[in-house]
């Protein structure tokens, strides 16, 4: 696929990303290999650079379109990302749709197609994290990356149905409320249908997508009912949530019991709600005033039912929007609504991705920006003290000497004594940080849930699941701030070591910054409420699924292991930050140490090396003033 893949007036409103990263990433490379050449203490500047690295190529933006059926979301996509290929692309016509849900994104390393999850694995507990990873479980289908007409054959597939008998299908997750069962398409030998896949992979190579876009298209309250990873991880992770309406119902019950039950509260702040399919309310025996008034009642509406601002709530028509892209017609193209909330969707993809970033990027750059100036003025301060010190021993003898090479011997052997108080630090330092390993050990704090995920594969009534959840989560939250204890002491205890060895050795080492887990703790309340509110009266009947019960269990466990998991790193990092500074001013210490040692020997067996060596630590000043300054140089290119 190529550039052809996205409209022209969308290559240059979403794709400036792109060459954004790259430039930061070119500045951060540039950086990098400049404090490599130049010989600074990996320690003090790896990690932070290596980190931000690392955030901006993982950096995704996943935008996720949920809405019952019928509601327009695979011909929006194909409006939105797919026009320029001159055709739809996603099964979108009467009696067609997107079936299950599916995930569009663009991995080079994968070849260009889509694959399929047989909806029989709702058998299994696994979670869908876990299919991802068994790639002998999913129908393979490629497709010639630049052939619009097979992208769109192979794509029909997901539309794909199976007929089974009801009962299969209740095993299969789907029909277990009376609702659902009154919309059921039936064969006439009394079979149900349901779809033929559980799961969705479309890679292809597209302009956004490469940029790390990716696109969540989930179909319907069956569909998000029966697969609990979708609702508690997937849209949750999403930085913006298209929730899509008929223009002509507005909210009806099923949109709401959508809305409330699987966007939620947290999904509701970064939601846009689109009322599409708009052209139904234009009628040509009303005026276009009476005809915009009408949609603008429906959006006020709308945002009132939702509890969403209202310009949150965009009217526009998906398959207007394809056809003037198809037939390159702007006046129908601005008439459809789709290009403002094209707009709206582009502040998400860039400039709201980029400040995200850059909140960060400028914090982390100064501070280690001052790790490494904090050596300089050491090492230019020592430069000086060593000058001076042979300058004092200009036309004296060489018993003068010598006394100060014993002097020096002298401190260098109290110093190497003094490194003992060092290695006790470190060693109480290990033990207290193993402490906090163990606070936040997985294994240990989530063992009740996963004893209750064992006993719900042979239990006949799966109950004690939201008593469990509340119970493990309170558990995990009381080890978050217990952790949050133990860090504080031990920064105490740092701080207080750091000033005593700053006196007794005239080092300079800061005292560690505190470390919170606010984060990890505002990520575990949001998660706490998406499971406590999908576990609702409503779906104990559904809960009685064995694998469906073992895939919301394994769902919260994947989780929260991944939330405590996240503050042994944090805490490890942070812990490797605070040390750094002592372990490098140590080491330039004994360097320091050595060279005096070397200058005086110098001087004390050579005739006239005495003012070569004085003019040598005068000009190696003078050179790391130079350096300090190139280096606050090259920080703020990379700040820019």
């Amino acid at each position: 696929m190529n550039d052809q893949a996205l409209p022209v007036e969308l290559q240059a409103e979403w794709t400036r990303f792109g060459p954004w990263r790259e430039q930061r990433l070119a500045r951060l490379a540039l950086l990098s290999n400049w404090l490599r050449q130049s010989g600074f203490d990996p320690s003090l500047w790896q990690d932070s650079l290596s980190g931000l690295e690392q955030r901006l190529r993982q950096d995704l933006v996943q935008l996720a379109f949920v809405a019952e059926f019928s509601r327009g979301k695979s011909e929006l996509i194909n409006a939105i990302f797919f026009s320029g290929h001159g055709q739809r692309i996603l099964p979108a016509g009467a009696g067609r749709t997107t079936m299950c849900p599916m995930e569009l994104a663009s991995d080079p390393r994968l070849p260009t197609g889509l694959r399929l999850l047989p909806i029989e694995t709702r058998l299994d507990a696994a979670t869908l994290a876990q299919w991802k990873a068994r790639h002998d479980a999913w129908q393979d289908h490629p497709f010639a990356a630049n052939d619009a007409a097979d992208m769109s054959a192979c794509l029909a597939r997901l539309s794909d149905t199976l007929a089974v008998p009801i009962q299969r299908a209740q095993e299969l997750g789907f029909y277990l409320d009376d609702a659902a069962r009154a919309t059921i398409v039936r064969t006439e030998d009394g079979l149900v249908e349901i779809p033929r896949w559980r799961h969705a992979l479309l890679n292809v190579d597209h302009p956004l997508l490469s940029q790390g876009l990716t696109i969540l298209d989930t179909p319907g309250l069956n569909a998000l009912g029966a697969e609990p990873e979708l609702t508690l991880s997937l849209i949750p992770a999403a930085q913006a949530v298209v929730f899509l309406l008929g223009a002509d119902t507005g909210v009806t019950r099923s949109d709401l019991e959508l809305w409330t039950q699987h966007v939620g509260e947290a999904g509701r702040l970064r939601s846009f709600v689109v009322l599409n399919k708009v052209d139904t309310l234009w009628d040509p025996l009303l005026s276009a005033a009476q005809v915009q008034a009408q949609i603008e009642r429906q959006r006020e509406s709308v945002a009132s039912i939702l509890q969403i601002p209202l310009h949150r709530v965009f009217a526009l028509s998906a398959r207007k929007a394809l056809l003037a892209r198809i037939q390159h017609d702007p006046e129908l193209l601005e008439i459809s609504g789709v290009p403002a909330l094209e707009a709206a969707l582009s502040k998400v993809a860039d400039q709201e991705r980029r400040d995200l970033i850059d909140s960060g990027w400028r914090a982390t750059l100064l501070d280690t920006l001052m790790l490494l100036e904090r050596q300089f003025q050491q090492q230019i301060q020592q430069a000086d003290e060593q000058r001076l010190e042979l300058a004092a021993l200009e036309g004296k003898n060489k018993h003068v000497v010598r006394n100060l090479v014993m002097r020096i011997a002298m401190e260098r052997k109290e110093f190497d004594a003094g490194l003992a108080k060092v290695r006790a630090l470190h060693a109480v330092n290990a033990r207290q940080l193993e402490d906090i390993a163990q606070l936040l050990d997985a294994q240990t704090a989530l063992a009740p849930l996963a004893e209750l995920r064992q006993r719900v594969k042979t239990s006949v009534l799966k109950t004690g699941v939201r008593a469990a959840l509340e119970a493990t989560f309170a558990e995990v939250r009381g080890r978050i701030e217990a952790a949050e204890r133990q860090l504080e002491e031990n920064r105490a205890m740092l701080t207080g070591a750091c000033d005593q060895l700053n006196m007794e050795f005239a080092f300079s080492v800061p005292s560690p910054k505190a470390l919170k887990l606010e984060g990890i703790r505002l990520e575990l309340d949001s998660m706490q409420q998406d499971y406590l509110r999908y576990l609702t009266p409503a779906r104990w009947l559904r809960l009685q699924n064995t694998a469906h019960a073992e895939r919301l269990l394994l769902s919260a466990l994947a989780r929260l292991r991944s939330v405590l998991e996240r503050g042994v790193r944090d805490t490890q990092h942070w812990n490797r930050a605070a040390l750094a500074q002592l372990d490098v001013q140590v080491r330039e210490r004994k360097r320091n140490m050595n060279r005096r040692m070397q200058s005086l020997e110098l001087v004390e067996h050579a005739e006239g090396e005495l003012g070569q060596r004085i003019a040598q630590l005068r000009k190696q000043a003078s050179e790391l003033r130079n350096q300090r300054t190139q280096l606050r140089v090259h920080f703020e290119g990379a700040m820019r």
